[in-house]
């Protein structure tokens, strides 16, 4: 079947159809024949390229950006490289950068406009932008600024004015509480002005009644608690009741090793806490060694006695 070269144009025979035809090797490898945009060498690439390689590529792109971003000052008449483009101007929708510095803005503004009009933006002689004349609310002075927004000539003033206002919303909405009766001392008392508080009468007040509640909270203090207010007994009478065995894990336990710290030493157990409410007596207390007592922690294993 005969076709024809899409590089040469010569008429050859091929025994399939193809879509891109080509005649030779040669002719198939000299149509992806490219010159690169940047540096001119010749090279023959794989894919759709304008560029030899990843450097020649981002010359050539900022090059491109380069001359769109050329502009000539209205004021001057000097070339300048624009530092950055909108998305419009990119699409060539506006055309942005007219002047090459502030400067510049500001004498053309200054030339533009008529004397009236300069004395109302706040335009003085021989400046070359606008500058505003404002009163600070706070310390009463005049000063300038670049922008009609600013209100206070400082950070302090801003700060002084917002805290003044916030006294004086709070005094303006602030009501007389009723009295109450103070959760530490008991003594009733009445609210002043700044006063917060609804619990203690005075901060002493409140400290130590968060030193007392933190004090009562301890395993220590709940446990001599719970011992002065239990039953009297002799710790002697529950390991012998219970045979000198953990009645955890069934070991035998030796009375001898009683008081050091090896794991089988023999100990008394409170089979409910007293953390979680339970009784100092000997139907709440159970013969255990101290691994197991040290396990089980503040849970409740066993079952209380019927017998004391």
């Amino acid at each position: 079947m005969e076709q024809v070269c899409r590089c040469c144009g010569k008429v050859f025979t091929a025994n399939y159809i193809a879509k891109v035809p080509y005649c030779s090797k040669e002719c198939r490898k000299e149509r992806r024949r490219r010159i690169c945009q940047e540096c001119g060498k010749v090279y023959y690439p794989t894919s759709k390229s304008i560029c030899c390689s990843k450097g020649c590529l981002g010359k050539y792109r900022n090059r491109i950006s380069i001359e769109k971003r050329k502009r000539v000052c209205e004021t001057c008449g000097k070339e300048f490289i624009m530092p950055y483009m909108s998305g419009k101007a990119n699409r060539g929708a506006v055309k942005e950068g007219r002047f090459c510095s502030r400067k510049c803005y500001g004498v053309w503004l200054s030339e533009k406009m008529t004397d009236p009009v300069k004395k109302q933006y706040g335009f003085k002689e021989g400046a070359t932008c606008r500058i505003y004349i404002s009163e600070c609310p706070t310390c009463k002075q005049k000063f300038t600024a670049k922008d009609s927004r600013k209100k206070y000539c400082s950070y302090g003033c801003m700060y002084d004015h917002n805290k003044k206002n916030k006294v004086i919303r709070y005094e303006n909405n602030w009501k007389q509480r009723e009295p109450f009766k103070c959760s530490y001392c008991g003594k009733l008392h009445i609210p002043t002005y700044r006063d917060t508080s609804s619990v203690y009468c005075s901060v002493s007040c409140r400290k130590r009644a968060e030193r007392k509640i933190k004090r009562c909270q301890t395993n220590a203090y709940v446990r001599k608690s719970a011992e002065r207010n239990g039953e009297r007994f002799d710790p002697m009478d529950v390991l012998v009741r219970d045979g000198w065995r953990c009645q955890l894990c069934g070991k035998k336990l030796n009375p001898k090793h009683r008081g050091s710290y090896r794991d089988d030493a023999p100990e008394l157990d409170h089979i409910i806490p007293l953390s979680q409410g339970g009784e100092h007596s000997k139907r709440n207390i159970q013969c255990a060694c101290r691994k197991c007592n040290l396990t089980k922690g503040s849970m409740e294993e066993g079952q209380l006695l019927l017998f004391g």
